[in-house]
């Protein structure tokens, strides 16, 4: 039986979809371009076609995974330009059902802090989180020019802080403790400080 052969994005779709896998399961040290080649069905020559070596998949992989993340916070901002109680219930709303659907994005996240002394992943994933906090930054303030939140609030503190939630809550997953936090509670504890 012969099988289709997937075009060279495909396939590198699925290549990384199995790193990511791997790296969460076994830590990027533990991870080997053989047992990912396995797991994607490839030959492990393909990984270093593709992506020249473990260090360069796993950046792609880094890469991914922030434009998903940052994707989504653009799309959860967008549901609610005006209102930035309903914007923030939206982007964690967003961001836990990724977390809870996309098991090893918890640990993805936590790899990459890890490895953010190479600078070949900082410089990867960097410019992700200064996107993001740029997309945070200019929705705080337009909802501080509408009077929708204090004025007197820094804009990219507050993106900064609302980022760290972000990263609360995947160590909430990564440490199996997700079940403990309510998120719009959460969200309502939150919104007094940044409401005028």
């Amino acid at each position: 039986m012969v099988t289709k052969r997937l075009p060279a994005e495909e396939r590198k779709k699925q290549i990384v979809k199995s790193a990511t896998a791997v790296f969460a399961r076994k830590g990027y040290h533990g991870a080997t371009t053989k047992r990912i080649s396995q797991e994607a069905g490839v030959a492990e020559a393909l990984i270093y076609r593709y992506f020249g070596s473990k260090k360069g998949l796993f950046s792609d992989a880094v890469r991914r995974t922030a434009e998903r993340l940052v994707h989504g916070l653009e799309a959860a901002l967008t549901l609610h330009p005006d209102d930035p109680s309903l914007a923030m219930q939206e982007v964690y709303t967003f961001y836990l059902d990724l977390l809870l659907k996309q098991r090893d994005l918890a640990k993805m996240i936590f790899l990459v802090f890890a490895e953010l002394d190479d600078p070949e992943v900082r410089d990867v994933y960097l410019p992700h989180q200064e996107h993001a906090l740029d997309v945070l930054s200019t929705a705080i303030r337009r909802w501080k020019k509408t009077g929708a939140l204090r004025s007197d609030m820094p804009s990219r503190a507050s993106a900064w802080l609302i980022l760290g939630a972000f990263q609360v809550l995947a160590l909430m997953k990564h440490s199996g403790r997700i079940d403990e936090i309510d998120p719009k509670a959460a969200l309502e504890l939150a919104l007094p400080f940044l409401s005028s």
